[in-house]
């Protein structure tokens, strides 16, 4: 990022649904719920809007891609919400770390005024979510797909196997990750894993190998649910209802360390952190790209109070993926906004100055500094 863009975009609004394994409801009625509570949180109404981002792939392998079933699109929400007088719309591949990227750039040349940002996702309940009915692989997926290593957790859990062969991890200590997510998620009244109470480590140990060693727990939820942001100028974000979240800065996963520069602080800097937890052991393998700790030492590092609530570096406070559900990132972009505007109630941080979150995985992902302070 140009370090002129620091902190001249911010967060104003933010809106998540209620998250639910399987919903009577289509996405469409999810999304179009989320956009307005976001847009009535920002204390605007349809026609202020004049910009869209989405990210709106199924990510499932049995996903149908169906505009309106199972995925909603900038021009599916433009139509639902009425928003005639939009003049930057747009979806972007991926997750959600990249829709915040593609909002502060078109905000910063002027583009539109404010942006409303959205990430849905459906869990169909006629099918599973995994499932592939697809007896051809081409491609790179012909190396891969024969042996059950496809784009989701069978890569990382090779990741994982190395990592505890070079560095001593046990599952013992990936359990800190998974029972921080649950421990962190009762305070989250739309986690979907908030009643299910505390994951033990017998319940962890015992569960069912998904992708072996990572287990049941190690994987987050598929949902249907879906959340909001609305964004725009700092000098427009004064005049907002709450202490808008200013986007101090943000990188790609070619060099993420690089958000420190541009955003101008250092790690000590970084109060809270909002890493993107699909797989459990992507939190070890992004604290060490950004530096909070050494190679091979994350396993120990995530392990203990400095971590949890009150904590040096408190992660993933409101449950991440694997306590909240799946919603590739959005939870993660909703939490830390709320953390820098001081409206995350029971998890908030004290002196969340600099929020930082990291979506994706990692040849394709974004991380952004959010701030309280726009100066």
């Amino acid at each position: 990022m140009d370090p002129t863009l620091r902190n001249r975009t911010a967060v104003v609004g933010v809106s998540q649904t209620p998250l639910e394994r399987r919903s009577a409801r289509s996405i469409g009625a999810v999304a179009v719920e989320a956009a307005l509570n976001a847009i009535a949180d920002a204390g605007l109404t349809r026609a202020d809007i004049d910009g869209y981002v989405g990210a709106p792939a199924a990510p499932g392998a049995s996903a149908l891609h169906a505009d309106g079933v199972d995925e909603v699109s900038a021009g599916f929400m433009v139509s639902a919400l009425g928003l005639k007088d939009a003049s930057w719309v747009t979806d972007v591949d991926g997750m959600a770390g990249g829709m915040v990227v593609a909002a502060v750039q078109a905000l910063a040349t002027g583009s539109c005024r404010y942006v409303l940002a959205l990430r849905a996702l459906y869990n169909p309940p006629d099918r599973k979510y995994s499932e592939s009915r697809t007896t051809l692989a081409a491609g790179p997926d012909q190396f891969t797909l024969p042996y059950g290593i496809g784009p989701g957790g069978g890569r990382f859990a090779q990741w994982l196997q190395r990592y505890m062969y070079d560095h001593g991890a046990s599952r013992q200590a990936l359990f800190e990750i998974a029972g921080l997510a649950r421990e962190h998620a009762q305070h989250n009244p739309l986690a979907i894993w908030r009643d299910a109470g505390a994951l033990t480590l017998d319940t962890y140990m015992n569960a069912r190998w998904i992708n072996e060693p990572m287990c049941l727990y190690d994987s987050d939820m598929p949902v249907t649910g879906a959340a909001a942001v609305v964004m725009t100028t700092a000098e427009r974000a004064t005049g907002s209802p709450h202490r808008p979240a200013y986007i101090a800065g943000y990188a790609n996963s070619a060099n993420p360390t690089a958000v420190f520069e541009v955003s101008g602080i250092t790690r000590r800097d970084v109060r809270v952190a909002q890493i993107y937890d699909g797989y459990a052991p992507m939190v070890w393998l992004w604290l060490e790209r950004f530096g909070f700790c050494g190679v091979g030492e994350a396993h120990q590092f995530a392990a203990g109070d400095r971590v949890r609530l009150g904590g040096e570096l408190p992660l993933n406070t409101f449950g991440g993926a694997l306590g909240e559900g799946r919603l590739h990132g959005m939870g993660h972009v909703r939490e830390a906004a709320l953390q820098a505007m001081g409206r995350a109630g029971p998890r908030q941080v004290r002196d969340a100055g600099h929020s930082l979150v990291q979506v994706g995985i990692p040849e394709r992902s974004w991380t952004v500094v959010f701030s309280a302070d726009p100066g």
